[in-house]
């Protein structure tokens, strides 16, 4: 009984420390956002016709791990735009190109405004570019490696774009995962329970 006890109270402790630990981790990450410098550039060349647009960084916030940037995008313009891209480009402290990403601008009317917010993943992001563009790159080539967006035409001055691209990378990521979910299910529920008794200090 006494040790029924015990396992409760241990699994009472690991509920508040979750809790609380959320918490104070959302309350951290709060006020660990900085503001970023950057640049917004207006105006969209579309079929070769440059289109009158602005474009407003309402807000821009970075952590030393992650951010995000609102831009709202106003079309002064009488032309109907179907379809567009803001295009975002992040450097890190030592003024390096760090990350770049898309956001589709759908159905813009003439007069039309509306706003986005696109999230990221960078280390140590602290400037930002934003500009229009009228398509969206190849992205085939474009590996997204732990917040950084890696050119496989262009590693070290090598192209390993027939080796190394999306298809590839997921296929690779695929077959790690499965051999992972394969292993896990592979153990048996009583080894589970005799590794959580140990953590807790039950056993």
């Amino acid at each position: 009984m006494d040790r029924l006890k015990t396992f409760l109270t241990y699994i009472l402790i690991i509920v508040v420390f979750f809790v609380v630990s959320i918490i104070l981790e959302n309350g951290l990450i709060k006020n660990m956002y900085y503001d970023m410098d950057g640049t917004a550039y207006n105006n969209l060349n579309k079929n070769g016709q440059i289109l009158d647009i602005d474009v407003i960084v309402k807000e821009a916030k970075s952590t030393n791990t992650n951010g995000y940037i609102t831009v709202t995008v106003k079309n002064n313009s009488d032309k109907y735009i179907n379809e567009a891209y803001v295009k975002l480009k992040l450097y890190s402290k030592s003024d390096i190109l760090a990350v770049t990403k898309y956001m589709q601008i759908k159905g813009l009317s003439g007069g039309e405004r509306k706003t986005y917010t696109l999230k990221f993943k960078g280390s140590y992001i602290n400037k930002y570019e934003v500009l229009l563009k009228e398509d969206f790159p190849d992205k085939d080539y474009i590996i997204n490696f732990f917040g950084y967006e890696l050119d496989t035409r262009n590693i070290l001055g090598m192209d390993l774009s027939e080796y190394i691209n999306t298809e590839t990378f997921s296929s690779f990521g695929q077959s790690v995962f499965h051999t992972i979910s394969v292993g896990i299910k592979n153990i048996p529920v009583w080894a589970w329970f005799w590794a959580w008794m140990i953590v807790v200090g039950v056993w």
